[in-house]
């Protein structure tokens, strides 16, 4: 074999062509803020939702009572309104409006009589009523304004 006289090249290593870092001039870090300012902002925070919760709480069982009080009240009124109802509907039957008619004086009607007014006629014939117990004056006497009662004095709005 022969041997060559080629001469050999080596493998070149990586070389640094300065043997320092380069430096450069950084600006001084800014002091580091303080957590306190953001703890006391989330420490309000807390403290409104809380105070928030509670006056609604309390709002919301005065509006409570409210209720309960004015449905009790509601109760009462509709128990004192059926009272009255059925007070007016036993006050109001035929007999009891007699039975407080004649207490009062009055007699019941004879046979009415009417008149036509397009013939100015009357129908029918007026009789007097007697009441049931025999006398004729009632427990409310008649108001006498003129002395002579039988005369027609008129309510001053007819013209002469």
């Amino acid at each position: 074999m022969a041997i060559s006289t080629a001469p050999r090249v080596a493998p070149r290593r990586a070389t640094r062509t300065s043997a320092r870092p380069r430096l450069a001039v950084v600006a001084a870090p800014s002091p580091r803020r303080s957590p306190m300012p953001f703890a006391i902002l989330c420490t309000l925070i807390v403290v409104a939702t809380l105070a928030t919760v509670l006056f609604l709480n309390i709002q919301m069982s005065d509006t409570s009572y409210r209720i309960t009080r004015l449905e009790s009240t509601s109760q009462k009124l509709s128990e004192d309104t059926q009272g009255l109802r059925e007070q007016e509907d036993q006050l109001s039957t035929p007999q009891e409006l007699g039975k407080r008619a004649e207490d009062l004086g009055m007699v019941p009607a004879g046979s009415p009589t009417y008149i036509d007014l397009g013939s100015d006629k009357v129908l029918g014939e007026a009789q007097p009523v007697q009441s049931s117990s025999g006398a004729e004056s009632s427990s409310i006497p008649a108001a006498s304004i003129y002395e002579d009662a039988e005369t027609y004095h008129g309510m001053g709005n007819e013209g002469d």
